[in-house]
C-alpha cells in the first residue's frame, strides 16, 4: 500500500501477488523484473520490497540494497543480451518524470543507433553559476 492507502503495483509484485512471470531476481530486500512497458529488449526495474516512494523517502541502507541489485541484473543483462550499452535511469515526483511512485531504477539494455534519444543537451556552464549553486549544496 503506498501512504494515502491506495494500492501499489509495486507492492503488490513485491508481495508476490501479481506479475510473477515477470520476476527475474527476488531476495529479502529486493526484486528485479520486467517491465511491461519495456523500451527495449530487457527493460528491467528494480525496486525495493518495503514501499518508498522515491529517493527522498528510502533509507540509505534499503537504497544500497537496490543498487546491488542493478548491478546484478546489469551483470545478467550483459551476459545474456550483449548490448552495446546500458542506460539507468531514477525519476522522483512528477516534476522528475515519476509515473509510479514506489521507487525504482530502469535498466535499459541500448544498442546503437537505437530509436531513443537523450532528452537533454548538455552545455558548458560558467564558473560563476556552478560556484553559486556549490555555495548552496556545500
Amino acid at each position: 500500500m503506498t501512504q494515502a492507502g491506495s494500492p501499489c503495483v509495486f507492492c503488490a509484485i513485491a508481495d508476490g501477488d501479481t506479475s510473477a512471470e515477470r520476476v527475474l531476481f527476488r531476495d529479502e530486500h529486493t526484486v528485479a523484473f520486467l517491465d511491461h512497458t519495456a523500451v527495449t529488449p530487457g527493460h528491467t526495474l528494480v525496486i525495493p520490497r518495503a514501499h518508498a516512494t522515491d529517493i527522498w523517502d528510502i533509507s540509505a541502507d534499503a537504497a544500497a540494497a537496490v543498487m546491488r541489485t542493478v548491478h546484478q541484473m546489469a551483470a545478467r543483462i550483459r551476459t545474456a543480451l550483449h548490448p552495446d550499452g546500458l542506460t539507468l535511469f531514477q525519476a522522483n515526483r512528477p516534476a522528475g518524470w515519476q509515473d509510479v511512485f514506489h521507487l525504482h531504477v530502469h535498466l535499459v539494455p541500448r544498442s546503437d543507433g537505437d530509436h531513443l534519444a537523450r532528452p537533454w543537451s548538455a552545455t558548458v556552464k560558467n564558473g560563476a553559476t556552478l560556484a553559486a549553486v556549490r555555495e548552496l549544496l556545500a
